[in-house]
């Protein structure tokens, strides 16, 4: 079993690894990322089960690093893809309808 210091040093490795996993797993086929997925979890969850945590603890915080890395994934996808692939920008045949302009904010 590791040190406090040293369990602290494995999980704070893993935690500020989340960018660089999370873009391998972007970086791979959609098809294939759910078992890429899967396969970072085990990992996790193993590691913090050699550190002595029990299964329940184990699985919160491997469900917590989980989300962050989903997320970090949808980020990188995004990244790679433009804004109007990524939906952020409307397409030229959609109307903006929503855009307020400056000068009406200042009149009310």
């Amino acid at each position: 079993m590791a040190s406090i210091s040293e369990e602290e040093e494995i999980l704070e490795a893993a935690v500020t690894g989340i960018p660089r996993v999370a873009e391998a797993v972007a970086s791979i086929p959609e098809k294939a990322r759910a078992k890429a997925l899967a396969a970072v979890e085990s990992t996790y969850r193993q590691t913090m089960l050699d550190l002595g945590y029990e299964e329940r603890p184990a699985a919160s915080w491997v469900s917590a690093m989980m989300l962050r890395l989903q997320a970090k994934v949808v980020e990188q996808e995004t990244a790679k893809q433009g804004p109007i692939e990524a939906g952020l920008v409307p397409a030229e045949s959609e109307p903006v309808n929503n855009v307020v302009e400056i000068s009406e904010i200042r009149k009310q």
